[in-house]
């Protein structure tokens, strides 16, 4: 290790000396550049993981692989970076400045076949040969792997996406803690202070809490701020999304401890789990983002540990007990909602560990304690004991079963904010939960144990559709436990049909990691049913690809036919093959993946047209401005359009389903405007929308020309006119 932190400290030495900004003018990178960061932080990475493949005992490390019997692959991955930063220093002189994606995604790409091959060496430090069991507190090289990983990828991902949501507030409320020593911010919105960490003004939230001298406060806890404090006051922004990093990484290892109390003889399937966990979307896109689900979830995990812990000793001392009592007060604190995690972890110790009246006093009274104390300061400050929110928020009976319906299918499927679209081999998890609920296996029931209370408060609600987040935020928190439901996964070389189904997922989810990673804030969709990558895939193709996809936001058979067809196929993978057979199973999940990449496109462009959303991507748009406005907040309590001026139009391409068609188009008007509606060259009709109120035009039965558009066009000539914009909702085909 001696020579580790030699070439550790010379790397820092060589990046400190790159970023100093007298240096900067004499490098082929300027200031702006989105790789100066990247590059300057280079020798450091570089360093940082050869000293972790050295935390594995020598015998530990295996043969280095080779190519040809000659070249090691460490030098092929080394010749491969060269080329990149030659590439990288040399593109604009070279006229190559368009590449920068391409380049941004070789990086990423040579850092994960650089990850992976770490991954493989060190198997051996789960498990040895003699004792094939995972060890009771895996090696730091867990924990400093995942966190080198989410600090190499910070600089491009932050360069190309500002902080959103509610991250700019958590960082303000940080701003002032360690510049005034308040939570008070009516001073940092006047002072501009979110210059520090952002160039887009922002103002305080709608409903944010007010003092009777004109004190502003956020909405959000200071929980959460503190512990970003230290590292703010340190290094500014870069150090509040070091310490996010650091916090992930430390969730990513708490996954291989919590497998060794549930699967301890599974070293290589805890391995693989962790993988996925720790190196997949959506935990890769939450490293660098400053959101309250990943503390959540290590206070999650660590109270787990605890319980589990404790659950083999026959008696608790007061220390063991306050151990567990901890994550579970400062949930709460960290974010209202999340105290309702904390309620199922009381339970499980009363149902399965049985301490004792005296501990479960000591434990319903801590956590009721920091309830407590959490409701008298929101009193004594805000006036409110929810701080913003109330009790009738809490309306469970207010709720249908489709809304609970809709809310469970969403989470996991839809296509702007579910898990399984954002990260295709979370779909493991189908199969894995068969075979727990087959062994009534105690993870299946602690997961459903700690989720369930939880679950029906957050499915109903639309919150979860976005909350201008990433995907799968509001259940971020069982993210670990369905980590773990993989390595119950059977071994792949007996069942070809699971090792298909990893080889295509797995190569889906990394084209989408390398997409998520390269452009970031196709992330962050609007909550209209629609996502950055389909509109663009639609526009590209002139066809409607997202009506291949479920959304729960804009429900349509594809959001009832997927989890449907998952689950009745995706476990036929466990099925076990005949010996000998199999061998080239994966090569069929890859061909399968591109067959149905190939059936995409052929499919949206031979659907019969139904329904054309007409703020959709693959509408050409003339002119006009979607409604409402992208920024809107609650959108799912709108119809969704596109607003029509005079003289602007929408052409969208439309797939004949019989031989005469109904019209329908709904639409509506601020005072009055009028639309001249046609199939291609066809004049259909010319409507006068009068009034704010939908209005519904019917067309036929009528034929509809082969190859032909629907064209949607404003009439007038005053474009500048608000009064005169018709907002289109959608048009309905039916087809005879």
């Amino acid at each position: 290790m001696k020579r580790s932190w030699i070439e550790l400290a010379g790397a820092g030495l060589v990046t400190w000396v790159l970023h100093l900004e007298g240096l900067a003018e004499h490098l082929p990178l300027r200031p702006d550049d989105p790789f100066r960061t990247s590059v300057v932080i280079l020798p450091l990475v570089v360093a940082a993981l050869r000293a972790i493949e050295r935390l594995a005992r020598p015998g530990e490390l295996g043969r280095p692989d080779r190519v040809h019997g000659r070249f090691a692959v460490g030098h092929l991955e080394a010749a491969a970076l060269g080329l990149l930063l030659v590439l990288t220093l040399g593109r604009r002189s070279l006229g190559l400045a368009a590449t920068d994606w391409f380049l941004a995604a070789g990086y990423l790409l040579l850092l994960g076949h650089r990850v992976a091959r770490l991954l493989v060496k060190l198997r051996r430090s789960l498990g040895s040969s003699l004792e094939n069991r995972l060890p009771e507190r895996p090696g730091w090289a867990f924990f400093l792997l995942p966190l080198v990983f989410y600090l190499a990828i910070q600089p491009w991902m932050s360069a190309h996406r500002q902080v959103d949501g509610d991250e700019p507030y958590y960082l303000l409320v940080t701003h002032s803690l360690v510049h005034d020593f308040d939570a008070r911010l009516a001073n940092n919105y006047a002072g501009e202070h979110w210059r520090h960490f952002m160039d887009r003004p922002i103002e305080p939230q709608p409903g944010d809490p007010r003092g009777s001298d004109g004190e502003i406060y956020s909405r959000h806890n200071q929980l959460l701020p503190l512990v970003l404090a230290p590292a703010y006051f340190l290094a500014g922004r870069w150090g509040a999304l070091a310490t996010m990093a650091a916090l992930t990484a430390a969730l990513a290892w708490m996954v291989l401890r919590l497998a060794h109390h549930y699967a301890p003889e599974r070293p290589g399937a805890a391995l693989f789990a962790y993988a996925i966990f720790a190196f997949s979307p959506p935990l890769l896109v939450y490293s660098y983002q400053v959101w309250v689900e990943v503390p959540a979830a290590l206070l999650v995990t660590a109270a787990l540990d605890r319980l589990l812990v404790l659950r083999q000793k026959p008696r608790w001392r007061l220390f063991d007990t306050l151990a567990l009592v901890l994550p579970l007060a400062l949930l709460p604190l960290l974010k209202m909602r999340l105290g309702l995690l904390a309620i199922p972890f009381v339970f499980l110790a009363w149902r399965r560990a049985r301490p004792g009246r005296t501990v479960m006093v000591i434990l319903g009274g801590g956590f009721a304690a920091a309830l407590g104390g959490l409701f008298l300061h929101n009193y004594l400050r805000y006036g409110n004991l929810l701080k913003i929110h109330s009790w009738s928020e809490l309306g469970l009976l207010n709720n249908s079963w489709e809304d609970y319906a809709r809310g469970a299918v969403g989470l996991f499927y839809d296509v702007a904010f579910g898990l399984f679209p954002s990260s295709p081999i979370w779909l493991l998890v189908l199969p894995a939960a068969w075979l727990l609920l087959r062994r009534r296996d105690r993870l299946l029931g602690d997961l459903v144990i700690i989720a369930l209370p939880y679950l029906v408060v957050v499915a109903p609600r639309s919150e979860w559709y976005g909350g201008w987040s990433p995907p799968f935020r509001y259940t971020l928190v069982f993210l670990p436990l369905l980590a773990l439901m993989l390595v119950s996964l059977p071994q792949r070389r007996h069942r070809p049909g699971l090792r298909a189904l990893v080889a295509g997922l797995g190569m889906v989810t990394v084209i989408l990691a390398v997409i998520w990673i390269v452009v970031p804030g196709w992330t962050y969709n609007f909550a209209d049913g629609r996502t950055h990558l389909l509109d663009r895939a639609g526009a590209r193709l002139a066809a409607d690809v997202a009506q291949l996809f479920p959304s729960t936001v804009r429900p349509r058979p594809a959001t009832w036919i997927w989890p449907w067809a998952s689950l009745v196929v995706i476990p036929i993978a466990l099925w076990p093959a005949a010996r000998g057979r199999g061998r080239s199973a994966p090569w069929w999940g890859v061909t399968a993946v591109l067959v149905l990449t190939a059936a995409v496109p052929l499919a949206a462009r031979s659907l019969p047209t139904r329904r054309i959303e007409l703020e959709d991507g693959f509408v050409a748009k003339q002119s006009g401005q979607p409604f409402p406005e992208p920024w809107v907040t609650v959108r799912t309590h709108y119809r969704s359009g596109w607003m029509v001026p005079p003289g602007g139009g929408l052409v969208a391409p439309v797939v004949p389903g019989g031989k005469t068609v109904t019209l329908r188009i709904f639409a509506s008007a601020a005072e009055s405007g009028k639309l001249r509606i046609a199939a291609g060259e066809k004049h259909l009709a010319t409507w006068q929308v009068a009034g704010p109120s939908w209005q519904e035009l019917e067309l036929g039965p009528l034929e509809w020309p082969a190859g032909a558009p629907l064209v949607i066009r404003g009439e007038g000539s005053d474009a500048a006119d608000p009064t005169r914009l018709v907002t289109v909702d959608r048009a309905d085909f039916t087809w005879r």
